[in-house]
């Protein structure tokens, strides 16, 4: 393969800008989540899938296709860098528990000693964390979304109560009973009141920051179309165009498309250029410095007030230790379920107030972060 095929296939795999390349990742994902959830369905329920059954083999088959040929691909575009070759071995040791299942229902493996197996299956999490450091591919594989912006946070759990059930396999002791139920269920309601109620409260002072900056946006802009009316009453012959620049600007700057800086320097000059055009009318300087140079300064001031950014590590932080205390008091399938849940509600708040507050994804827009639509 020459090298530019090579480095396209790469960038596809990695940051896909074709609808094929995204369809493909879009699979991978899909066949990676369902391994490691199907290993999670076989340890709470044997029945469903045993050694040898058909429902694995039907399984493990169509996982066995997407890693086999996955694993052809990044051996046809690799960079020869080590990180590269470690994420290499694990996915072709990811296709090896497939692969046995596969040979022992067609039973071309007769004695096959399948205990380790299950260790094998949780190299698999090993394809999660590195699909996890894809962001921003994922939010354009399944658009922008809670959901897409929670899923990293789902899938870990995921990954960690297959692991922690793995372990107890492994080690013939339960995990899940280290800690004492009637403890955790004391702690659990304690901790998710404390962590909703901070939410709670979060989300009211965001939703007012919000509804204040876009009162604001509004009397910037109807001072800027009066200063506009008197400019063309003053020159009608003049076209001045440095206010549409601005808008242009203003919906950039809320879109975190240009920063605080530029939008600043950007605002100057507007001002500046406002200013030449009215210095022959005295009349016209207290509208233009206490109305419309007043409103612009508390609007793009108001923009910059924020929480502060420990305030959103301490939310994430209480999240994943009531998250986790969730899944210590609900091992089973319904516990899992009503984890996903609990992440799904709570995690998704955290994210809708930190993108109220400013975007957290800079490339879409979820909820506007600084302004209401008009």
């Amino acid at each position: 393969m020459n090298k530019i095929t090579a480095d396209y296939l790469r960038s596809e795999i990695q940051e896909p800008q074709t609808k094929l390349g995204r369809r493909y990742l879009a699979i991978v994902i899909s066949a990676i989540i369902t391994s490691v959830f199907f290993l999670f369905l076989q340890q709470e329920y044997p029945n469903f899938a045993s050694a040898g059954s058909f429902n694995e083999f039907i399984i493990e088959l169509f996982l066995l296709i997407i890693f086999f040929f996955d694993f052809i691909i990044r051996i046809l575009t690799i960079q020869k860098k080590p990180i590269d070759m470690i994420f290499l071995t694990v996915d072709f040791l990811a296709i090896i528990p497939s692969l046995i299942a596969v040979l022992f229902y067609l039973e071309i493996l007769q004695q096959s000693d399948l205990q380790f197996l299950a260790l094998l299956r949780l190299l698999r999490l090993a394809r999660i964390l590195k699909l996890l450091r894809m962001q921003s591919a994922i939010i354009e594989i399944f658009g922008a979304s809670i959901l897409t912006l929670v899923f990293s946070v789902m899938v870990f759990h995921l990954a960690l109560r297959v692991l922690l059930l793995e372990l107890s396999i492994f080690f013939d002791a339960n995990i899940f009973e280290i800690l004492d139920q009637e403890s955790l269920m004391i702690a659990v309601p304690a901790v998710g009141s404390v962590f909703g109620i901070a939410l709670a409260i979060s989300f009211g002072i965001a939703q007012r920051k919000q509804i204040e900056i876009s009162e604001l946006h509004r009397l910037a802009m109807d001072a800027l179309d009066a200063m506009e009316a008197d400019v063309r009453r003053l020159k009608p012959d003049h076209a001045w165009e440095a206010s549409e620049i601005w808008r242009s600007d203003v919906v950039k700057f809320l879109n975190e498309e240009i920063n605080y800086a530029t939008m600043k320097s950007n605002t100057m000059v507007m001002l500046g250029d406002l200013r030449e055009s009215i210095l022959s009318r005295p009349s016209l300087d207290v509208p233009f410095h206490n109305n419309l140079v007043l409103r612009i300064s508390q609007f793009l001031t108001k923009t910059q007030i924020e929480f502060h950014p420990v305030f959103y590590v301490w939310l994430n932080r209480i999240a994943q230790l009531y998250f986790l205390l969730v899944m210590f008091a609900a091992p089973s399938l319904t516990g899992f379920l009503v984890q996903m849940l609990i992440i799904f509600v709570f995690q998704g708040l955290v994210v809708i107030i930190d993108d109220m507050d400013h975007a957290v994804d800079k490339k879409v827009t979820l909820l506007n972060s600084k302004i209401l639509k008009i």
